[in-house]
């Protein structure tokens, strides 16, 4: 299934957070404010159709959070998942995400991107077309993400950033 076809507004996970959203382009928007343990964060997400993606990063963290979510996981809490992640033909981004449960229920996994690596990273996600996320061993049918308007909400995460972390 491709997500690109299912992305709208993001609403349940944010739901106890106090996030706002300060920019939104295309399928995607960026969001600043406070998590629920009230840590200052910064973050970029799109959603719909029981699917998820977000990156996030917490004020004092050395790494930035990227989350992938689906309706239809069933994912047990601290399972390991490999995963990759390639940016049209950039070189792909790999990592063992590990799973958990969204505050709606839904199963997530989760895994982070180092502050070393978070440039390329952002520069790769806000110039691209489109996101290929596959799961290494598993069942799951991979994503197809589109990333229009990634240009638009990376400059408002960064703002983001430099203002409140």
């Amino acid at each position: 299934m491709a997500l690109a076809a299912s992305l709208a507004l993001l609403t349940a996970p944010f739901a106890s957070a106090q996030t706002s959203t300060i920019a939104t382009a295309g399928y995607w928007k960026a969001f600043g404010g406070r998590s629920n343990d009230g840590t200052p964060v910064c973050g970029m997400s799109a959603s719909g159709k029981g699917l998820f993606f977000s990156i996030k990063l917490f004020k004092g963290d050395d790494e930035m959070t990227v989350q992938l979510g689906s309706d239809r996981w069933q994912i047990k809490t601290g399972a390991k998942q490999k995963i990759v992640m390639r940016f049209d033909r950039e070189s792909p981004w790999k990592a063992t995400a590990t799973g958990f449960r969204f505050s709606d229920g839904d199963a997530g996994l989760e895994f982070s991107v180092g502050v070393k690596n978070l440039d390329t990273f952002l520069v790769e996600f806000a110039r691209s077309y489109s996101l290929k996320i596959e799961f290494e061993g598993s069942d799951v049918d991979g994503w197809t993400a589109d990333l229009t308007g990634t240009a638009a909400v990376t400059g408002a995460f960064a703002n983001c950033v430099d203002k409140r972390l």
